[in-house]
């Protein structure tokens, strides 16, 4: 059986069956950060923030000090040499994701969510299976630590989707009966979440109780407009007027799910702290916009799609992409993207609204394009990738449940509430893993101070350490010696070399 590692609930660990004394919570607190996720190096300075945040005057006297105590106990703890490791100034596990319940129950509710209109049954069967994983209602219960409780928000609030839709589910598969206590509980602790009053309201007429779901409507409309100064969604006022007129309501309605995101890298490196950061912000609900920005080569490109792929999951109605620009060392965005180049904005977002079902006209003009974008977002939870757009505000959704990834735009473009993410060179041992992942692990320690020497020549920027890396790898009777040699001739950098 080996080791596993259960997150959803009191951090534990077991090995062949045999729970394991992972000793103190500031303890447990450093493994879950080394676990989320594993495989991946985490700075010593990154815990120390994860444990007692970035208020310095919080810390403790030694608190670097005390992160290698914390790792010396739970090398001890977990019982098996080479599995927490040291490098490069942090520290790393050595397991795959499988062993980790977090990143299975992601996978299991990844799977439902692509499941839900083309079967049902067993799409409900992969998210029930994925919910009864957890053991309590909060994971990492009793871990301390401002990444623990972040972690604990995002899990918090994908859950809650998670639930909606397994009830979404089981009224589409007919059983509303069992699903209409629970959905009168979560409509009176969310009194504003109008999709589980439209489910609510839809399980009360399925039970025969219609005159109980009108009025549950109208209650809700009052709230709304007194509260919030809002009307109800459309689905749900439709979802109204088909009751009033003894209609059989559709649930799952067959909309189109536009899955436009570029391919993600595998090697994307030392950017873990701003991908937590950036899951926070896009998964935490509302309408969030996240702008990635920094110096030609620091790829934000990259890492802006890389932050799409994690969070697609809290985006099940789609995901839709504008742009063009290079990323990933200077390779164009792969799969033909339908909106990637030019046409201004009315012509990506005809093309954002064909995707979206709307058969609208690119000849119509921008406001009634914007209005119509708008309108076809409501009721939807769609993620919008914008790479070098320079004018995003009339491609930037503001339905409930949607949000936005930037890359490359002016400040001044972006809302005042948008949440704004500097990206900027590598730290120079994520340089090293860069080049030792591309070029290879034994060729790069070979010459530690030529290969150290490269990445200061690419002044520790992503596009050109990739660039350089990808020039040595082709080259296997190169030295990185040579590598530097031809750089230095050169005199611009790797940036012009294709």
């Amino acid at each position: 059986m080996g080791l596993d590692f259960s997150l959803l609930g009191p951090l534990r660990a077991h090995r062949d069956g045999q729970e394991l004394d992972l000793g103190r919570p500031q303890q447990r607190a450093v493994l879950a950060a080394l676990l989320i996720p594993p495989g991946q190096l985490v700075p010593t300075d990154r815990l120390v923030e994860d444990l007692w945040g970035s208020d310095d005057t919080r810390w403790p006297k030694d608190p670097v000090g005390q992160i290698g105590t914390h790792v010396h106990r739970l090398r001890r703890a977990l019982g098996t040499p080479g599995l927490l490791v040291a490098a490069a100034g942090g520290y790393r596990l050595e397991l795959p994701r499988t062993v980790v319940d977090l990143f299975r129950y992601e996978a299991a509710v990844a799977e439902a969510v692509a499941l839900r209109h083309q079967d049902p049954q067993r799409a409900r069967e992969s998210l029930a299976a994925a919910l009864g994983s957890w053991e309590g209602r909060r994971a990492l219960d009793g871990v301390p630590g401002a990444f623990a409780e972040r972690v604990r928000e995002r899990l918090a609030a994908g859950r809650f989707a998670a639930v909606k839709a397994l009830l979404g589910l089981d009224l589409a598969l007919g059983r509303h009966a069992e699903a209409v206590d629970r959905l009168a509980g979560l409509a009176a602790s969310y009194p504003q979440d109008e999709e589980v009053h439209r489910l609510h309201l839809l399980a009360l007429h399925r039970c025969g109780r219609t005159a109980e779901a009108l009025a549950g409507y109208e209650a809700l409309r009052e709230r709304l407009d007194g509260e919030l100064g809002l009307e109800p969604a459309p689905a749900l006022v439709e979802l109204a007027e088909q009751i009033r007129r003894g209609e059989a309501p559709v649930l799952l309605r067959r909309l189109p799910r536009p899955s436009q995101l570029p391919p993600d890298i595998p090697d994307l490196v030392g950017r873990a702290a701003q991908v937590r950061e950036a899951e926070r912000v896009l998964r935490a609900g509302g309408t969030p916009v996240l702008g990635l920005a920094g110096p030609a080569g620091c790829g934000a490109s990259a890492l802006a799609v890389h932050v799409a792929h994690a969070v697609q999951d809290a985006f099940p109605d789609g995901q839709l992409y504008a742009g063009g620009q290079s990323y990933a060392g200077g390779r164009e965005h792969a799969g033909g993207q339908p909106n990637a180049g030019g046409g201004g904005s009315g012509a990506v977002l005809a093309g954002f609204l064909r995707a979206l079902g709307d058969r609208a006209d690119s000849s119509a003009g921008l406001d009634e394009l914007s209005a119509r974008y708008r309108a076809a977002l409501v009721g939807r939870r769609v993620l919008v990738l914008l790479d070098g757009v320079a004018e995003p505000g009339p491609l930037l959704p503001t339905a409930p449940g949607c949000a936005a990834v930037v890359a490359g735009a002016e400040p001044g473009a972006l809302p005042r509430d948008a949440v704004r993410l500097a990206v900027g060179p590598l730290e120079p041992h994520d340089a090293y893993e860069l080049l030792a992942r591309i070029v290879g692990a034994e060729r790069v320690r070979r010459e530690p101070e030529a290969v150290a020497e490269v990445a200061a020549l690419c002044g520790y920027l992503p596009v050109l350490l990739r660039t350089a890396a990808e020039r040595l790898a082709a080259r296997p009777r190169w030295t990185a010696a040579d590598l530097v040699s031809w750089l230095a001739l050169r005199g611009d950098g790797p940036g012009r070399a294709q």
